[in-house]
């Protein structure tokens, strides 16, 4: 296991701790009912009685509940990110910080609802609150913490007559929508790519090959023609749905095993479906265009998940970058 497989299995032991802390504190801090009424005056905490400030108290209860809204943001990445292979170390202290983030959003969130900014009054004093209504607002601007900073620019700029905000947009690598491609795509020496060479076709593409390719961090293989210009992408699914389901065909027909070992590309393509996916599912720019055009290209297209960067934006042209979607999505990341 490398340096950075370690700091991930211990992101997640992180994540995990955390969770079960929060839980254990909330519950911990939620208060009992009285004649149907939410009771603040005394705290039990671990079989023991505490004598605490109804305000503090429900001050700590917004804090726990917005540090779990944004645990559950953080872990949703989390496992998508690493699903997708494309966690990257840099990303590592956001997913660390991120449930404290939670709490100071969540915090400032309720100072203005307490003060009669939002909704309630400042006359309402702690007894009169709900709990499940303030937790729902601890929570959710936890959760959604870029839409929570948006509120409450909005309703600075309501009161201080300044120009519109935009929260945490401005964070350095959010997606840029004039930001050029040349400056994030995957520069084509740096891409593993199948070359068909000059002569040959399809029929002369083993199956094994490809999936010799696809192992390791590599999930999708740009196969390109004698020019450098990309035909087709293969992703590692397809190519496992491709062997496995020809396999199961030869055995419900009771006859020779499937050979794998000779399989071409093309009879991948004329499986249902896997032409349209491999060579018709995918976006061209110029290398003039920017991460906007990209991500319009891309959303233009029917299943759709790869970009690629050539010198006029044309499918017949070399390629000179590459942009997946999961690139994208990072630089598109909240």
């Amino acid at each position: 296991m490398d340096e950075f497989e370690k700091k991930k299995l211990w992101l997640g032991i992180y994540l995990i701790v955390v969770a079960v802390v929060l839980a254990f504190f909330i519950i911990s801090y939620w208060p009992g009912k009285v004649a149907g009424k939410a009771e603040w005056e005394n705290l039990t905490f671990l079989g023991k009685e505490y004598e605490m400030n109804p305000d503090v108290r429900l001050l700590f209860l917004v804090l726990l509940i917005g540090a779990f809204g944004s645990f559950v943001h953080a872990a949703t990445s989390f496992v998508t990110f690493v699903g997708n292979r494309s966690l990257t170390p840099s990303w590592i202290w956001w997913y660390v910080l991120r449930p404290f983030i939670g709490m100071g959003i969540a915090a400032i969130f309720y100072f203005v609802i307490r003060g009669g900014l939002v909704v309630l009054s400042a006359q309402l004093d702690v007894q009169s609150l709900s709990p499940y209504g303030i937790g729902a607002f601890a929570a959710l601007s936890g959760l959604f913490s870029k839409q929570a900073t948006d509120k409450l620019s909005d309703i600075f700029d309501n009161l201080f007559k300044t120009q519109k905000g935009k929260g945490d947009e401005e964070r350095a690598d959010k997606l840029d929508e004039k930001r050029p491609v040349t400056g994030v795509m995957i520069g084509v020496s740096k891409i593993k790519t199948y070359n068909i060479d000059k002569g040959k076709t399809e029929k002369d593409v083993p199956i094994t090959d490809l999936h010799n390719l696809l192992k390791g961090l590599v999930t999708r293989i740009p196969i390109l023609n004698d020019k450098g210009a990309v035909k087709y992408i293969i992703h590692q699914s397809m190519l496992y749905k491709f062997i496995s389901e020809k396999s199961i065909e030869t055995i419900k027909a009771a006859g020779p095993p499937f050979n794998v070992a000779a399989s071409t590309l093309d009879d991948f393509l004329q499986f249902p479906e896997m032409r349209e996916l491999v060579e018709k599912s995918i976006a061209f720019v110029s290398a003039k265009a920017t991460l906007g055009d990209a991500k319009a290209a891309m959303e233009k297209m029917k299943n759709c998940q790869d970009v690629f960067v050539t010198e006029n934006g044309k499918p017949e042209e070399p390629i000179v970058g590459w942009l997946p979607n999961t690139e994208i999505s990072k630089h598109a990341r909240t």
